[in-house]
């Protein structure tokens, strides 16, 4: 029984899976086991993980979206750590062994992600989230957080006044590569179904958090990711819908108990009125690429 099991969703992501799936080749701890699950690719992607020995593959036929696709993956998998880990990633050689070695010397921690870094090598501050409350929401859609980034109130969305070189326990961290003990997600339960992509990964973190486990930023593992250049993205307005669905059914299951009326229906108009303007912009992008080609 591999230590560790890594699950991960695929959808048309032909054209990065293998330098994932590459990067893993060159990892230093190999007791681990691959559960891909694709959800209905047409790019080759079936093609080329079909013929390969070293994973387990299921086949969904159809965009069951990433919760339900890494639902699947756990439940196919039996080791002691889960990693959740997106196709658009590329890790370092020590990446897996310092995550995992994170967890077996912390016992309090039920959950810890690695530093995440774009291409270019600049920081992706969305794998060290604070708990998205209204008024940290609003303050980072402004933008203040960004001027104010050593405000805890103003900048706790994405922690911004905590260094990215420094571990710090945090509400959660990004599913593009979350490790967790199985224990935890045997005592909390499986990811959110109803959020169908985007999102959950601090909705679990958070509930891993309520259940007494820790949740940890440790930049002593590194990884890539390229973000926008998995399958989903290929989708703009089903994105955009997932990610702002998604926003209000985390308000609803975690923050709206805590607020009077007032405050729920200004966030539920908040989050209606981010929708319109993200639609239009992706709206906006498409007919100017399409004057431009």
């Amino acid at each position: 029984m591999p230590r560790l099991a890594i699950c991960m969703v695929s959808f048309n992501c032909l054209a990065v899976i293998k330098d994932c799936l590459d990067s893993l080749d060159r990892s230093d701890f190999r007791d681990f086991e691959v559960v891909v699950v694709d959800n209905g690719s047409v790019d080759g992607t079936l093609e080329f993980l079909r013929p390969r020995t070293d994973l387990t593959l299921i086949e969904n036929g159809y965009n069951a979206g990433f919760t339900k696709g890494t639902n699947q993956g756990i439940a196919a998998t039996t080791g002691e750590y889960v990693m959740w880990l997106n196709t658009d990633t590329i890790l370092e050689p020590d990446s897996l062994g310092a995550l995992v070695r994170f967890l077996d010397e912390h016992p309090k921690a039920g959950v810890v992600g690695p530093r995440v870094l774009n291409a270019d090598g600049s920081f992706q501050p969305q794998c060290k989230r604070g708990l998205p409350t209204p008024m940290a929401s609003l303050c980072y859609a402004l933008g203040l957080d960004r001027v104010f980034p050593h405000n805890h109130t103003i900048a706790g969305y994405l922690m911004r006044y905590s260094p990215d070189t420094v571990a710090a326990e945090v509400a959660g961290v990004s599913g593009c590569c979350l490790l967790a003990r199985r224990s935890v997600h045997e005592e909390i339960g499986p990811l959110d179904e109803e959020m169908f992509a985007f999102g959950e990964d601090v909705e679990w973190c958070v509930r891993a958090k309520e259940h007494g486990w820790q949740v940890w930023y440790y930049p002593g593992s590194q990884i890539v990711h390229l973000k926008g250049q998995g399958g989903a993205h290929a989708r703009p307005y089903k994105k955009v819908r997932a990610m702002h669905d998604c926003m209000w059914i985390f308000y609803r299951k975690h923050l709206s108990p805590k607020y009077p009326r007032i405050v729920t229906a200004l966030v539920h108009g908040g989050i209606k009125a981010s929708l319109a303007a993200s639609l239009s912009k992706v709206w906006l992008a498409k007919r100017l690429a399409a004057a431009r080609g």
